[in-house]
This record gives C-alpha cells, structure tokens and sequence, in this order.
C-alpha cells in the first residue's frame, strides 16, 4: 500500500517539491452510503499506474516534484 503519490519511483522531499497532496479521509458528515474516507488512499493506490509522461502537454509534471505529507484524520463536524 503507497503512502505517497505515483509510489517509489515518485518521493521528493517537501522543500523540492512544486506539488504537495494533502490527503483527507473525511467521512463524519454522510450520512448514506459511507465511504468517502477510503477515496485518499484509493487515489494513492491508483497513482503508481499513472504514466510519468504526458502526451497533450508533452510533459512530465512528477519532474516538478510531488511530495504526500500526512493525513488529516479530523473526526468533528465542521461548523456552520
């Protein structure tokens, strides 16, 4: 299981990197069909598939650094 974006071949550290994914499990406001919590780590797991290069841009946007720093695991309702 990845814990940082586009896995191994994709760590930088947080200074060197031009792009930071912040993951959010939140799920404490839903309140049919929960699972939303799951889709930051589903989108981690996904990643390692991407290709480096992209086609339209001619590109490779992980070169700008992507750095995944820790989640935020808030559990209280956000107020109105």
């Amino acid at each position: 299981m990845p814990v940082n974006f586009g896995g191994n071949e994709v760590v930088y550290d947080y200074p060197g990197s031009e792009i930071i994914i912040l993951p959010v499990p939140y799920d404490e406001t839903s309140t049919w069909m929960k699972g939303s919590d799951k889709g930051p780590q589903a989108i981690l797991e996904a990643s390692v598939n991407l290709e480096f290069y992209d086609i339209e841009t001619s590109s490779e946007a992980h070169l700008k650094g992507i750095h995944t720093v820790d989640p935020v695991l808030e559990k209280t309702t956000p107020l109105n």
